[in-house]
């Protein structure tokens, strides 16, 4: 079975500058306290071993941010240079959109072939630092509200990395900028495991479905479930797939940030049998073909 690894991450700190990693939480318990490691497209394609990936969107992996750009005209050189092994390539760069000179970052990204969207972390939950990958909460923001209207303009997507309360109020403004596309990262991050935390989780993501421009990927479970296994992440992938439909979900390893919790196989693994019951046609749009058709790579 052929994959498209829909969320990924290659760097390069050796030869680039990049942020204190936000995948890493300091010894006072906040986001960031872990330095960028070198993860280049021969480390993939080692950890993917026997698993056969067609393609891989890369999602940005906090580059210097004084330096936005940077990473899209690297990510363009090595794939142009052949060092991407083949694999059929999008490009999600970063862009802050509460800086009022963002439109320029926009535009400079959008004159790249591979680039398809834009990502910034919005994940924001107030008296718990180790779960805020944001440093405030953006969606407040009229600025950057209104920021998130110059996406269209470029025709760039959005992926979305936040969680289920903060949901109501993204499907809001995607709503009102209805031709930017949101792409729903790692199921929701469904951080809080109560039956009221689900149900939480849930009406976020039935909100973000009820949209026509969004899809979800199924991917990164091992950020809020960092002892997972196949039975305790089932009922988040299934109920994922109820809420979207089959033909609005794609699956992505999230490596190398979920190489901290399992090997790539696992991943795999685990997907293939959670979607066992399925039709191979539905198998195939969800491990496949979705993720093509989503960031228009066909």
């Amino acid at each position: 079975m052929k994959v498209f690894d829909s969320h990924m991450h290659w760097r390069d700190p050796v030869n680039y500058r990049y942020e204190t990693l936000s995948d890493g939480v300091s010894e006072e318990g906040e986001r960031g306290g872990k330095a960028a490691q070198s993860y280049l497209p021969d480390d993939y394609i080692s950890d993917a071993g026997n698993v056969h990936i067609s393609g891989v969107i890369h999602v940005e992996a906090e580059w210097d941010k004084a330096n936005p750009v940077g990473e899209t005209r690297w990510l363009e050189q090595i794939h142009a240079a052949g060092r991407t092994h083949g694999l059929k390539m999008g490009i999600v760069g970063f862009a802050d959109l509460a800086d009022s000179d963002v439109e320029k970052v926009l535009e400079k990204h959008s004159h790249f072939p591979l680039v398809r969207g834009i990502r910034q972390m919005l994940n924001y939950l107030p008296g718990n630092p180790a779960y805020c990958w944001a440093d405030r909460e953006y969606l407040e923001e009229e600025s950057w509200r209104k920021n998130f209207g110059l996406l269209a303009k470029y025709e760039l997507d959005f992926d979305l990395m936040c969680f289920a309360h903060q949901m109501p109020a993204m499907a809001k403004l995607a709503s009102a900028n209805p031709d930017t596309r949101i792409h729903l990262e790692h199921a929701g991050m469904p951080w809080d495991h109560t039956p009221e935390g689900q149900e939480q989780w849930r009406e976020g993501l039935r909100q973000i479905a009820a949209l026509e421009n969004s899809d979800i990927k199924i991917s990164g479970l091992g950020n809020t479930i960092p002892d997972w296994n196949v039975d305790k992440v089932r009922s988040y992938v299934l109920e994922s797939i109820d809420i979207f439909g089959t033909d609005r979900v794609c699956f992505a390893s999230n490596f190398p940030t979920d190489k901290a919790f399992s090997d790539m196989s696992k991943i795999w693994d685990a997907f293939d049998e959670i979607l066992m019951g399925f039709s191979d046609d539905a198998r195939s749009s969800m491990f496949l073909e979705n993720a093509i058709s989503a960031y228009r790579l066909d």
